[in-house]
Formats: C-alpha cells, sequence, structure tokens
C-alpha cells in the first residue's frame, strides 16, 4: 500500500507533461487531466493520513538511487509523517478547488492548456517539497517551484506589469535561495548526510559545535554551527515566504490570474518558508539567538504589512499584504517555539485564504460587468438589542483562545516568550474582535437609522438554535484542538519541558478575566463610538495624513530599493559596458586581427622574396582566406570557434582518460 502513495506527487507530474504534450489537440478539455490527477492525489493524502492516524508511523517509499560515491548515497524517497500528511491535505484540498475553479475562469484564455499544464507541474513540486526525504530533492523542488511561479505570475506575457512582476519575483527568491544553498551545504559538512530523517536524530550532538567564518581572512571569529543553519535556513524562508525586506514581490504577483494568487497565498510558495522552519524545529531550539531573530523578523513583518494593509485600495494587495502579515506571525510562533501553533495557523489561514482570493475574484468580475453602487453610510448608533448579541458574540474570542487546548498549542514547549507573546496577543486580539462584531452586526442587521431588522431572529427558538450552534463549534474546535497537538506533536522537536507544565501556573485565572475584560472594553468603545470611526482619528491632524500617505506608500521601501539597489546596478552594467566590452575588448579584438593579418603579410614577403614560391603561394593563400574569414559574419566567426573548442576538448579528454 506504501508504494501507492508515490502517486500523490506522480500524478500530478505526468498531467503536466500530458497536458504540455497534446496541448492543441486536447485544447479546453486539458482542464479534465490537471483537475482529476489533482483530486486522485487528495484521496490518497486523505488516505495517508487516516493510516497515519490509525497507525502512528510515518510511511516512507523508496524511489531510486540517484548517485553513490564514497559513504555518500544519495537516494529518492518519499516520506509522509504528520507534518507532511496535514500539509499534502492542504496543498492537495486547495490545488483541486483552484484547479475547478480555473476550469470557468480562465476559459477562452489564449494559453489554456499551457496554463493548467504549468499549476500542476508547480501542484508536484509543494507535494515534492512536502514529501522529500533528503536535502537534495527539497531543494530542487523549492527551486522549481521558483520557476513555476515565476512563469505563472507572467502568464499574460502580453502585459509589461506582469513580465516586470513575474522579474521582480524570480530575482528575489533567487537571491534568498543563495542563503538556503549555503545553509543546505553546511547541513551536509556538519552531519555527513542528505537524508533528513538522520539529520533531525543527529540534531541534539552538535549543540556544542562552532564553525568560524572569517578563517580565510586569519581571524577566529566562531559562531555555533546551529546558529548558522538556521540563519542560512531563514534566509531562503524569507524570500520565498515573502518576509522584510524580501517582501515587495509578491504584492506585484497580484498580476497573475486570480487563480494563481490563490495558489501561491494558500496552498504553495508563500507556506514553503514555515514549513522548511518547522522541519528543522529540532536545529532551531539549539539556537537562541537564530530563535530570536526568527521572532523578530516575523513580528516585524506581521506588524508592517498589517498596517500597510489597512491603506491600500486595491482587493488583491489588500489580500496580499494581509497574507505577508500572517505569515509573519507563523513565522514568529516558530521563533517563539510555538510550532504547534504555526502549523494549525498555516492550515486555518490556507483554507481561509483561498477562499478570499476565489471569492475576491468572483467578485471583481461581477463588479466589471454590472457595475457597483456603494450602500449608503450608516453613521447611526446601534439599538440595544443588537449592542446585547454583539455583548455575546465577542465574549466567544476570550473563551475560545485562552482555553487549555489553544494555549497548548502556544506553550507546548514550555518557553516562557511563547506565553508571554500568547498573551499580548491575544488580549489584543479579543479587544479588536470585539469591536469587530459590534461593527458587522450594526452593518448587516440595521439598515436605516433606529430601525433595526426584526425578523424570525429574535425568536426564542432562533436564540436557541443559535446558542447551541455557538455552543457545539466551541465544544468542536476545543476537541479539534487537543486532538490537533496530541497528532502532531510526534513530527516536531521535543519538548524543553513537559507538556503539561504550565508557563503561567499562579495567573491563568487572572488573565482569563484581563481576556474577557479587554473584550468588554472593546464592545463598549464599538458601541459608543460611530461605525464610521477609525483610530486615524486619534492621531492629530498635522500628523494624520504625512502616516496615511507613509502607510499608503508601503514605507517607500520600493523605492529605496530602486535608489540604492537597481538604479546603481544598471548604471554598473553601462560602465563595464562601455569600457570593458566597447574599450578593451572590442579593440583589443580588432587590434590583434589587424597584427594577426601584418604578421601574415609579412611572412607570405619575406618567404616569397627568398625564391620559395611553392611555399610563398601557400602563405598567399591563407592571407586570402584569413581576408574572407574576417570578411564573414560575426555568427559564422563564432560557430567555427565553437566547433574548434568541442574538438580541442574531445582531444584533450581523450588524453587525459586513455594515455
Amino acid at each position: 500500500m506504501s508504494a501507492a502513495y508515490a502517486l500523490i506527487p506522480l500524478l500530478p507530474l505526468l498531467a503536466s507533461i500530458i497536458i504540455a504534450l497534446t496541448d492543441r489537440r486536447l485544447g479546453e478539455n486539458s482542464r479534465k487531466i490537471g483537475t482529476l490527477a489533482i483530486g486522485v492525489s487528495f484521496g490518497l493524502s486523505v488516505l495517508a493520513v487516516a493510516q497515519l492516524v490509525v497507525w502512528g508511523q510515518p510511511i516512507s517509499v523508496s524511489l531510486y538511487q540517484l548517485l553513490q560515491s564514497g559513504d555518500l548515497t544519495v537516494e529518492f524517497g518519499l516520506q509522509i509523517d504528520q507534518l507532511s500528511g496535514l500539509l499534502l491535505l492542504l496543498v492537495t484540498g486547495v490545488s483541486f478547488v483552484v484547479h475547478a475553479y480555473s476550469s470557468r475562469y480562465m476559459v477562452g484564455d489564449a494559453r489554456f492548456g499551457r496554463f493548467f499544464a504549468l499549476m500542476a507541474l508547480f501542484t508536484f513540486a509543494m507535494i515534492t517539497l512536502v514529501m522529500s526525504s533528503n536535502l537534495l530533492m527539497l531543494f530542487m523542488c523549492w527551486e522549481l517551484m521558483g520557476i513555476c511561479s515565476y512563469l505563472l505570475i507572467s502568464h499574460q506575457s502580453e502585459r509589461q506589469a506582469a513580465c516586470s512582476a513575474a522579474t521582480k519575483a524570480f530575482l528575489f527568491n533567487a537571491v534568498a535561495d543563495v542563503g538556503l544553498l549555503f545553509g543546505l551545504i553546511l547541513t551536509y559538512v556538519t552531519f555527513e548526510t542528505l537524508e533528513i530523517s538522520q539529520i533531525l536524530e543527529l540534531a541534539p550532538s552538535i549543540s556544542d559545535k562552532t564553525v568560524n567564518l572569517l578563517g580565510w581572512a586569519g581571524r577566529d571569529f566562531q559562531i555555533s554551527t546551529a546558529t548558522m543553519i538556521s540563519l542560512c535556513l531563514l534566509a531562503g524562508c524569507m524570500g520565498k515566504s515573502a518576509q522584510m525586506p524580501f517582501h515587495v514581490w509578491l504584492p506585484q504577483a497580484m498580476e497573475a490570474p486570480t487563480p494563481v494568487s490563490a495558489l501561491i497565498h494558500a496552498a504553495t510558495m508563500v507556506n514553503a518558508g514555515p514549513f522548511l522552519l518547522i522541519r528543522f524545529s529540532p536545529l532551531l531550539l539549539l539556537s537562541p539567538v537564530a530563535m530570536t531573530t526568527i521572532a523578530i523578523v516575523g513580528g516585524t513583518t506581521a506588524l508592517f504589512a498589517k498596517i500597510v494593509s489597512l491603506t491600500q485600495t486595491d482587493i488583491k494587495s489588500t489580500l496580499a499584504y494581509t497574507t505577508i502579515s500572517q505569515v509573519g506571525v507563523m513565522i514568529m510562533a516558530c521563533g517563539l517555539g510555538a510550532f504547534l501553533a504555526a502549523v494549525f495557523h498555516l492550515l486555518a489561514h490556507g483554507i481561509l485564504k483561498a477562499y478570499m482570493f476565489l471569492s475576491a475574484g468572483n467578485q471583481i468580475e461581477s463588479i466589471a460587468a454590472h457595475g457597483h453602487h456603494d450602500p449608503p453610510v450608516d453613521n447611526s448608533r446601534p439599538s440595544i438589542s443588537l449592542c446585547a448579541g454583539a455583548f455575546v458574540l465577542s465574549l466567544i474570542a476570550p473563551v475560545l483562545l485562552f482555553s487549555g487546548p489553544y494555549e497548548h498549542l502556544w506553550t507546548a514547549h514550555g518557553k516562557p516568550a511563547a506565553g508571554i507573546v500568547f498573551a499580548a496577543i491575544g488580549l489584543l486580539t479579543v479587544f479588536f474582535a470585539a469591536i469587530f462584531c459590534v461593527h458587522s452586526v450594526t452593518k448587516f442587521f440595521q439598515t436605516r437609522p433606529n430601525q433595526p431588522i426584526r425578523p424570525r431572529f429574535y425568536s426564542i427558538f432562533h436564540l436557541i438554535v443559535i446558542s447551541l450552534g455557538i455552543a457545539a463549534l466551541s465544544v468542536f474546535l476545543m476537541v479539534l484542538w487537543t486532538g490537533f497537538a496530541t497528532f502532531l506533536m510526534p513530527a516536531l522537536a521535543k519538548p524543553l519541558v513537559a507538556p503539561t507544565e504550565p508557563w503561567l501556573p499562579d495567573g491563568r485565572r487572572q488573565l482569563f478575566l484581563a481576556a474577557l475584560a479587554a473584550a468588554s472594553i472593546g464592545w463598549a468603545i464599538a458601541c459608543v463610538l460611530p461605525p464610521s470611526f477609525r483610530f486615524f482619528s486619534l492621531v492629530p491632524q498635522w500628523a494624520r495624513t504625512r502616516l496615511y500617505v507613509l502607510f499608503l506608500n508601503k514605507f517607500y521601501i520600493d523605492e529605496i530599493y530602486r535608489v540604492l539597489v537597481v538604479q546603481p546596478v544598471i548604471r554598473w552594467a553601462k560602465f563595464l559596458w562601455r569600457v570593458m566590452d566597447v574599450g578593451i575588448i572590442d579593440r583589443v579584438s580588432i587590434l590583434s586581427g589587424q597584427m594577426s593579418l601584418v604578421v601574415a603579410a609579412w611572412i607570405w614577403r619575406s618567404i616569397d622574396v627568398q625564391g620559395n614560391s611553392r611555399i610563398g603561394s601557400f602563405a598567399k593563400q591563407q592571407d586570402d582566406a584569413i581576408q574572407k574569414f574576417s570578411a564573414r559574419p560575426l555568427q559564422h566567426q563564432i560557430l567555427i570557434q565553437i566547433a574548434w573548442l568541442v574538438v580541442v576538448m574531445t582531444l584533450f579528454y581523450w588524453l587525459v582518460l586513455y594515455n
């Protein structure tokens, strides 16, 4: 049965190849092949996770041995454990929905078959990345995802904006991937193996090992090997998951068709970074410096992107910056040791963001077809009945967030920093959730000032049904969080302390009461202030406009890149072209050609004067050949030089190998 799970990545790959080869013949029927292949992969993923739940043992599938040199053996294989199983459900499930959605969304597109071939290949790359059993396979799929994203973002290549966005995405990911490559090389040098399972088992043995960074300069600058590897992994994660300062490519990637945006933001691309950090969690926990750096990068990115998203006017740009913010929260959770919370957040965010992007695509198409009329703005105070209902809803958040099962997702590894940050984020969440609840309720259930809708919603029956539904949902989430933590824990690093040890033994009741108080304060503020209230009104007028412009222009980070990186590189390239190519190389080539002709002519005259007519005529023939050769096109000369180079290289290898 285990061998059948090799079809999970193989089916999307075969679908991509078939669609690419039979594009013209299949036409728009190619969508059926891709959708069917992804659907079967999703079904097999469900079976794999069910087997993990029943047996609890990771599933290994050996494919083939790539190479063997001395003690190094590189074998391509697949491994499905609890972490990769959950990610498989997300990737294949979201990809299947996106394929089905694209079947209608992309109808009439000139590159219909090419689109579905690339989508299937993109899905194959992410699936294989999740299931990879060694570093080489992981890095190959990591780079394949970058190539597919470039091709998908530039799908509408007739638009300059799409081509520029694809180029920016490719360059930023390529630069960040250099750090990842160094990290993987250092990992192999340290552990002398490429197998991920062996690396994770041997990780505790390098806690006291160091590497000398400046040994080449005659200096002794020792740094922990675990720290260096973790920081290199973070570099690759920052590029692929659009973390500051490598985040600028993701908003412009919205130039891709909406299904591509949904796939990149929800199931593939941006989730690869958190998955990489979670997969190598045993290494991260060995380095407090790396953990702190990861938490700072994630927290800074989350705060920055959230602020910028508040001022964006385009719906897809807003969703892009919310994605950056949410992934930043996942990265921060990894830096705090809350790997369980990071995985749960990754899965929940992937499902929600896929729904939001596909819904946004439908809304954009609807507005383009039928136009858009803004509803009248209602600044009235909500009625007492609506305020009471909103108060009940606002109290659900503190009950759920500060329940034992959800708290365990953050504090399972016993790191005090995770508990402190969890308390801070939880209190802020319930405060703003209460404000949002009041504004949402008054917006949807009140159409005119002081005249709320009074349908059967206010009957005793409906109140009982709604209360039972909320209670059932709360119980379901608590049971889900408990089972989720129990299921996933074997695939993560061992906790620093026992999972049952409380991080705040004497303050749990006070923290829960503080959460209820935060929700009540947020509810009171929202009821007193009108729905049009914005926190910008608390800022003085002279600073309000400046802050808004700063946020609207995304802190001018794109402009800073253009001034400090792009323009200097272009100017330097032009300078090298003028000085080196035109000024030196071209002149040296012309001068050497002229000197060769002069020397050849001199030799011919010298030999001819001595009376050797045969040799003189031969030299003359050579001179004529040189003249004819110099008059031939440049491409012809290059081909001749390449041919001679091939002959010389063949002769060289023959002499080395057989003599």
